[in-house]
């Protein structure tokens, strides 16, 4: 199949290495510089052992210079840049295309379907964790099941995708309540992405600090009330123990805005607990650890970039 991926991030690195190797897979990247470094070394995957595999059947194009349809475009951009990475890639989008996306947060669906036709669009979540360790270079740190599911997409084509990921060693599975499965991956990227951005440390460290436990007890206590008014039935204690896992399993794992902040780059936030903030209004419900984890995150951001125009020497 021609498979193009929007986001040339440690996902979107990823991805495109795994599905490169069987289909026929081109990288949009946020420049031309990127592009260009890609095509000349392709994409390189550090193992564990500091040995190194290189994927170089792929290529990479800059955002907005593909003008063909393609079969499946797979979205992996940051949440805040989904509108203008679609505006620049709509020649990708055909009469026939399915359009995936695998990102954080909530609103990504009301976003894209401004662009895409239900029959067309398909949401999901991915438990793999990659980390960026340079242009087109990553760390595949975790794995895990991608889930997709659709409001319109015969189960037909679903089928067609999960196949495809399965046969480029993702496990996939299609659900029937994607919604439940979002706000499910929500209390993961609640927990462990906003945590790890302020504390820098990998995903381990909120398994085993009690302090770090507090914390995301309370962002998570909040975050049920909101989706359980939102129609849903979770648990707190389960979400809790689940996010945990998460975090076991990818011990030295570094979540997305964690590297985020590495690199200098605004973060999602106002997609990820944010949207629990703007909902909880909705419904009349507090949510001041969430909106004090907004705030924290968006002045961090603001203090990055201004200790950058300092000089210290």
């Amino acid at each position: 199949m021609k498979i193009a991926i929007i986001g040339d991030g440690a996902l979107g690195c990823l991805f495109s290495s795994k599905l490169s190797q069987k289909n026929d897979v081109i990288l949009m990247t946020y420049t031309q510089e990127k592009a260009t470094i890609i095509n000349a070394k392709g994409l390189q995957e550090e193992k564990s052992n500091h040995e190194i595999s290189v994927y170089n059947h792929l290529k990479a194009y800059a955002s907005g210079t593909y003008n063909k349809p393609v079969d499946i475009v797979l979205i992996l951009v940051k949440a805040v840049q989904t509108a203008e990475a679609l505006k620049q890639n709509l020649d990708l989008i055909g009469e026939k295309t399915l359009v995936l996306t695998l990102q954080n947060g909530l609103g990504n669906y009301e976003t894209i379907s401004k662009y895409v036709k239900d029959t067309q669009l398909i949401l999901g979540t991915t438990n793999h964790n990659s980390v960026s360790l340079d242009t087109g270079k990553f760390f595949h740190s975790g794995v895990g099941i991608t889930s997709i599911g659709s409001h319109a997409v015969p189960v037909t084509e679903l089928k067609k995708i999960c196949d495809l990921f399965s046969e480029s060693g993702f496990e996939c599975t299609i659900v029937d309540n994607i919604g439940y499965l979002l706000w499910k991956k929500l209390f993961v990227n609640l927990a462990i992405n906003s945590f790890t951005y302020i504390t820098l440390t990998p995903m381990g460290f909120i398994s085993e600090n009690d302090n770090a436990v507090k914390v995301i007890e309370e962002i998570i206590f909040e975050a049920t009330k909101v989706a359980n008014a939102e129609g849903y039935d979770f648990k707190a204690a389960e979400m809790v123990s689940f996010v945990k896992d998460v975090a076991k399993a990818h011990p030295m794992g570094y979540s997305s805005m964690s590297q985020d902040r590495k690199r200098g780059f605004r973060t999602e936030i106002d997609f990820i607990n944010g949207a629990v903030v703007k909902l909880a209004q909705k419904h009349n419900i507090p949510t001041p650890y969430n909106k004090l984890i907004v705030d924290i995150v968006h002045a961090i951001e603001d203090a990055d970039q201004y200790n950058k125009t300092l000089s210290f020497t």
